[in-house]
């Protein structure tokens, strides 16, 4: 690999670095790694026999290559696999994440308080590794995964309807808007847009484009977006501050930057030895970092750091907790497995499930904020009757009452591609498509024919 002019003698004196192995592993392929969605796969109606059915399938015990040490839900595959005709991919079942940035897993782990209780925002969210694995740990009530930049909002809001966990928002907004809600996040992640220098091995483009310049604008960019992240950090909150690059002005800079400008304590992370994570520390406050290099341990290149807000900057938000609309009544239990503790309101003729006890939450996030999912969208009120909608098809609401049809591969596949499916349909209404159990979505049966509404836009395109 050719690397960029001035590159490796930026990174002569970071810690951990060594020469002779970084060039070594960028002469081979990364690892490829995903997460699965536990939470999803304990909610099937057969768990055990599910999880058996992904494990003999395209995670047969031939392709796994082992655990990911720092993730609980982490596994590594010995080859990379068509994910895009896997229907279990498309259901959500688990999400193609860098073993790397499953590490923030870790850290919430082991220094967060072991409450409930908490609030978080994932600031700069597409297209949605890091909010997904929010969601799927115990800590968080709530979670808002935001993207600045509007064509970055589909696949962020995709990846979230997929994974099904009904207490995720996104918004799409500036940083600075937030500044309208006050202190009021318990953990506020922001992994910053970056140089791209850690994804050298997987990214020729980042390569390209990697120069001195860029590494001093990215640093700049980060610096406002974590002025606007501590701005709503809640007191004793946390900051988790994460890039995809090698360079010191970056991450370890932005550290002293972040104890200097506002009185953030860095948070020492227990680490074990073995897993060749590399501790580093800020030249001026000895604020501690964490680092991956490639050849040290399996995964891309990647500086993430803990900090917590100790003192409160007295901002208070501009918009109060009130205007809660009406819970729309309606005879839900057939759509719902536990309706009584949802909150149901209708916006035009779209009926949207809320936990009841976010409720309060959600309607301060439509007063300041740019919503692109603020509940579960159950579907359309049409003529009295629910017309519902994919993303009740793919959440964790969804009643067990629900009529169900099994699916094989071909013929899931098929239906992905939302194309006429050439079965018979026994019952006739809505009816949840499943392949090993798991939902993909709604199919309509009608006296001799029927009609495929998975969405348009996430169709496969690609040929089996």
């Amino acid at each position: 690999m050719i690397f960029p002019q001035g590159f490796l003698n930026s990174l002569v004196g970071c810690n951990g670095f060594d020469l002779n192995d970084f060039v070594e592993a960028h002469t081979h392929e990364g690892v490829i790694s995903i997460r699965m969605n536990e939470a999803k796969i304990n909610h099937l109606v057969d768990a055990d026999s599910a999880f058996s059915s992904i494990q003999e399938g395209i995670f047969n015990s031939n392709n796994i290559k082992g655990k990911v040490p720092w993730s609980n839900a982490g596994k590594y595959l010995k080859k990379r696999p068509s994910f895009t005709l896997d229907p279990l991919f498309h259901a959500g079942l688990y999400y193609v994440q860098e073993a790397s940035s499953m590490f923030i897993e870790h850290i919430i782990r082991v220094s967060l308080p072991k409450k409930q209780t908490m609030t978080a925002l994932d600031l700069c969210a597409s297209p949605g590794g890091k909010t997904t694995l929010l969601a799927s740990l115990p800590n968080f009530r709530l979670v808002l995964a935001n993207e600045i930049i509007q064509t970055r909002v589909g696949p962020l809001f995709e990846n979230v309807v997929k994974w099904g966990a009904p207490h995720v928002f996104v918004s799409n907004n500036d940083p600075k808007d937030f500044a309208k809600l006050g202190q009021f996040f318990d953990l506020v992640l922001v992994d910053a847009p970056c140089s791209g220098s850690g994804l050298f091995r997987k990214d020729p483009h980042a390569r390209e484009m990697w120069n001195d310049g860029l590494v001093e604008f990215c640093s700049l960019r980060q610096k406002r977006i974590l002025g606007d992240a501590v701005n709503v950090l809640a007191d004793n909150g946390y900051l988790l501050y994460s890039t995809c690059s090698f360079s010191h002005e970056e991450n370890e800079m932005n550290l002293d930057h972040l104890v200097e400008a506002y009185g953030l304590e860095s948070v020492k992370v227990e680490v074990p030895d073995n897993w060749g994570v590399v501790e580093s520390q800020s030249t001026t406050h000895k604020a501690f970092g964490y680092r991956f290099y490639p050849g040290k341990l399996d995964g891309e290149g990647f500086f993430c750091a803990l900090l917590k807000k100790t003192s409160s900057n007295g901002r208070v938000g501009s918009v109060s907790k009130g205007g809660v609309q009406q819970s729309y009544k309606c005879n839900i239990e057939k759509w719902l497995e536990n309706s009584s503790e949802l909150f149901l309101s209708l916006y035009n003729d779209d009926l949207f499930a809320v936990e009841a006890n976010l409720i309060a939450d959600v309607a301060m996030f439509q007063q300041a904020l740019h919503l692109k999912k603020s509940g579960v969208r159950m579907g359309a009120m049409i003529r009295g009757e629910l017309n519902p909608d994919h993303e009740l098809a793919m959440s964790l609401l969804g009643s067990s009452q629900i009529k169900r049809q099994e699916l094989t591969l071909e013929q899931a596949l098929v239906f992905l591609k939302k194309e006429k499916l050439d079965i018979p349909f026994e019952e006739k209404g809505w009816i949840i498509m499943t392949y090993m159990g798991a939902p993909l979505g709604w199919i309509k049966a009608m006296e001799g024919r029927s009609n495929n509404y998975y969405p348009k836009n996430w169709r496969i395109t690609m040929r089996s």
